[in-house]
């Protein structure tokens, strides 16, 4: 790709073109949890303390020096913030205990509460806030996808039923839940996140129709709120997302973020489905390997990762999804140096 249409594309796709045309990739291993294994402070401390958040995320990039550092993922946030009752761990990430959203009459008791106003909002707002200010890093902000939220609040089965059913009663919990998401975004962009990573599990139990009725089209507008604030945003799905690339890659999102091959994600193939004008991040299994395998295995796995994608320029190096508490520092080490020492 020439120079000159390098720069017309966004500053995800041009430094990872960057680093391509240097010989290296851009490492953005989703490391947030193992980073209060490092500064020793639980997940619970850590999602509820932004002080606490940022000292975790400094860790880990003073440990491995990642290119890009990604705050704690939590996809509890925004459904806490409208009042949804959640569970607290003290070493597993919270969680959303109760759906009880099932009526237009439920829904419109949550249309006054301002969710950037929550205090744990607010916390990881703060949390972005110090990430961004204080590390040489990029420094990328996670957020619920509109199909996630609103599984949040009535249920992940109860959605896709109602998105079939009754699909104007699903549109509404969809469009209520993409205003939010909106407000959020906008404050996330605001605390200094350099991109927004917009989480949409829910969203693989679809079929393409109403995926991209339900989330991209949200997904469109998410993007444009942080465009005009100058950030770029990237979608991720966890499992087996091939047959939504082409609705998430034609949302306006600089980057997509996939999945492990263990759940049936070809990376290279997404790489040819969603263009050259979309990054594609991912995808060491994060347990299975990042987790559960010796170093060895981790590089070993890494190296055939950069192999697979050694053709493809628009691709940065990363984990299928956030690494889970207890994953080994010798592993991610491991991970970081495949990159440095591949000659690919």
């Amino acid at each position: 790709m020439s120079v000159a249409i390098l720069k017309k594309q966004s500053k995800i796709i041009e430094s990872t073109l960057k680093a391509f045309q240097a010989g290296r990739r851009v490492k953005a291993p989703l490391a947030g949890f193992p980073g209060c294994d490092l500064a020793g402070y639980s997940i619970k401390v850590a999602q509820q303390n932004p002080a606490a958040h940022y000292e975790c995320i400094r860790a880990i990039y003073e440990r491995f020096n990642p290119d890009v550092s990604f705050m704690m993922m939590d996809l509890s946030a925004e459904a806490n913030a409208l009042g949804i009752p959640v569970r607290f761990p003290k070493n597993e990430s919270a969680t959303v205990e109760e759906h009880p959203i099932s009526s237009a009459e439920d829904l419109e008791a949550l249309r006054k509460i301002d969710i950037t106003e929550d205090s744990r909002i607010s916390g990881y707002l703060k949390a972005v806030e110090l990430i961004s200010s204080k590390l040489e890093s990029l420094c990328c902000a996670y957020m619920a996808g509109p199909i996630t939220l609103a599984g949040l609040l009535s249920g992940a089965e109860k959605v896709a039923m109602d998105a079939v059913l009754e699909p104007e009663k699903f549109k509404a919990l969809a469009e209520f839940s993409a205003q939010v998401l909106e407000d959020y975004a906008s404050a996330l962009c605001d605390a200094g996140a350099d991109a927004v990573c917009i989480l949409e599990p829910t969203g693989v139990i679809f079929g393409p129709n109403e995926f991209q009725a339900y989330s991209a089209e949200y997904v469109k507008r998410i993007n444009q709120v942080c465009r005009k604030k100058g950030v770029e945003t990237i979608y991720h799905i966890c499992g087996n997302s091939m047959h939504l690339i082409e609705s998430m890659s034609g949302a306006g999102v600089s980057a997509l973020s996939l999945d492990s091959p263990d759940t049936g994600v070809d990376l290279h193939l997404a790489a040819e489905k969603a263009g050259e004008d979309v990054v594609i991040i991912g995808d060491i299994n994060p347990v299975a390997v990042m987790k559960d395998s010796s170093a060895q295995e981790v590089y070993n796995a890494t190296t055939q990762l950069l192999y697979k994608m050694k053709d493809v320029p628009n691709f940065i190096l990363s984990t299928g999804c956030d690494l889970p508490p207890g994953t080994p520092p010798e592993n991610i080490e491991a991970f970081m140096k495949a990159e440095r020492d591949f000659k690919g």
